[in-house]
């Protein structure tokens, strides 16, 4: 995506926080962990001991009374300024894209979506900073797919980031003046399977750039806490026979229930706790994980 309103200033500006913030000592971050046990990843989450992952992040939920909580002195030194970064892309990139999806169903309500993504409802939307420390290791985040509704991942120029075609693994191509836009589990939920979750991967980065850390600059936008994950009713779908139920399981399951189920099951696995990667998230509803 582009024409997004955002210069290449402001995202060089959220990156040189981010370096800020992982430079800063791991006991003065480990003061702001995340309760990823509790499936909440608002806050800090370390670099896995086990080996099992060798990613850092700091994830900042939205700017309202509900997400509340306590930040490193830098993060408040800019807080204004990541506020403001973080409320562009739900306003001014997020809610056109909405609409624009609302369009492509036929919807009769065009702010269908828009009214199930307001800011000051409940719900845990939130911009991350990540960095993945070299490792020698070919894979660095297995192939899987998001849980909210659209990913926006901003250029950086270490390469890893991949998706799966139908002709398999290839390279997304980052450019400066550029978001990356995924779409996710919420949106698949929504169209009925019809809007494909972007399966992607992270792999190790070619030779020349092996040996340097990546850093990430994502934002993860997200139905309201209580939205329910169930298909619209579209008249293009229906015209192309692809109008499906729910997916069983899923009846009556919110927005937030599947993303605490997704973030708790993957702390379990990252903590050592399940040996292997579960795939049923809640209610039955399976998860697939790619190679």
């Amino acid at each position: 995506m582009k024409g997004h309103g955002l210069s290449n200033e402001d995202v060089k500006r959220q990156y040189a926080i981010a370096k800020a913030f992982f430079d800063l000592p791991l006991e003065e971050k480990n003061n702001y962990l995340a309760n990823t046990k509790a499936g909440d990843f608002r806050g800090y989450k370390a670099k896995a001991t086990n080996g099992r992952d060798n990613d850092e992040r700091y994830n900042i939920p939205k700017f309202t009374s509900e997400h509340v909580r306590q930040h490193p002195q830098l993060i408040l030194d800019h807080y204004e300024e990541i506020k403001n970064f973080s409320l562009h892309i739900h306003d001014k990139i997020l809610l056109p894209l909405l609409r624009l999806f609302a369009y492509v169903l036929e919807l009769e309500d065009p702010e269908y979506f828009v009214n199930r993504h307001r800011y000051e409802a409940e719900g845990l939307e939130y911009l991350r900073y990540m960095k993945y420390h070299p490792d020698k290791k070919d894979l660095w985040a297995i192939g899987h797919t998001d849980y909210n509704t659209l990913t926006f991942l901003f250029h950086q120029p270490v390469a890893g980031l991949q998706v799966q075609t139908p002709t398999g693994w290839h390279y997304v191509r980052s450019t400066p003046d550029s978001i990356i836009v995924n779409v996710a589990d919420a949106l698949e939920f929504f169209s009925g399977g019809y809007l494909k979750s972007t399966v992607h991967r992270v792999v190790r980065p070619p030779v020349d750039q092996a040996d340097e850390p990546r850093l990430s600059l994502i934002y993860f936008a997200r139905p309201e806490a209580q939205v329910k994950l169930q298909p619209v009713r579209s008249p293009l779908l229906e015209r192309l026979g692809l109008q499906k139920p729910i997916a069983e399981g899923l009846e009556g399951v919110t927005a937030e229930e599947w993303a605490r189920a997704r973030i708790a099951k993957d702390h379990r696995f990252r903590a050592g706790i399940a040996a292997t990667r579960e795939t049923e998230i809640i209610a039955g509803v399976q998860q697939k994980y790619y190679d």
